[in-house]
């Protein structure tokens, strides 16, 4: 790995900014006013369709209130695959299998926090400027992440009618554009992020970032905490 892209881990840094992190995700939620936030949430994801690139942009310069609307994404993200995981455990288990499941229910909704926490880690150690905090980072990740929390909807929907050909042909196409979107999104979330203007060197940090949280993942995922 060239020296630009080794990653320096300030361990000092890192705790204390995980431990505001975490301080900052309570303090958020305790002022949530689900209702309005939810309807501002869903506008700005009605935004996103009109220029999805523009919206990671805003979110990775600190865009007032987007930490509270990744959360609501984030939250809506996880139930979404909960309800598939749950589905099914009852469709391939029975539905007396789900406590026995649990473990693997929980794992499974809990895969999209870990992958995007991975990842705005990697990319935040990446980081040589003073003025991108944690949560900056994660906002950014999970509004890169929109259109995979789309695709996680139209899971539920595939798996409620699996046999309905004609929405299989209509939904399996935009499950793969919807991933490919997302890896789009993320990199120019990352690119902002680094404020790398060079395409190959922005391209090179952001290839580096998904290679250690895919092994991170695969570790996890091994032993059984992913």
């Amino acid at each position: 790995m060239a020296e630009n892209e080794k990653i320096s881990v300030d361990t000092e840094d890192l705790k204390n900014e995980t431990k505001e992190t975490v301080n900052q995700v309570k303090e958020t939620i305790k002022n949530v006013d689900l209702k309005n936030d939810a309807e501002a949430t869903k506008g700005f994801v009605k935004e996103m369709f009109s220029n999805p690139i523009e919206a990671v942009k805003r979110a990775a310069n600190g865009e007032e209130g987007i930490f509270k609307k990744a959360i609501i994404i984030m939250l809506v993200y996880m139930i979404s695959t909960a309800v598939y995981q749950i589905l099914y455990s009852i469709r391939y288990n029975g539905i007396t299998s789900i406590l026995k499941s649990i473990v693997n229910i929980i794992t499974g909704t809990l895969n999209p926090l870990v992958g995007i926490i991975l990842l705005s880690v990697v990319v935040y150690l990446m980081i040589k400027k003073d003025d991108k905090s944690l949560v900056n980072v994660i906002s950014t990740m999970v509004v890169a992440a929109v259109p995979m929390v789309l695709d996680s909807i139209l899971d539920i929907i595939r798996f409620v009618v699996h046999s309905a050909t004609i929405v299989t042909l209509f939904t399996n196409p935009l499950a793969t554009m919807l991933s490919a979107v997302s890896i789009v999104l993320t990199y120019f979330g990352v690119k902002e992020l680094l404020g790398v203007e060079e395409e190959k060197e922005s391209i090179k940090k952001f290839a580096v970032a998904k290679v250690i949280v895919a092994v991170l993942m695969f570790v996890l995922t091994r032993i059984g905490l992913a």
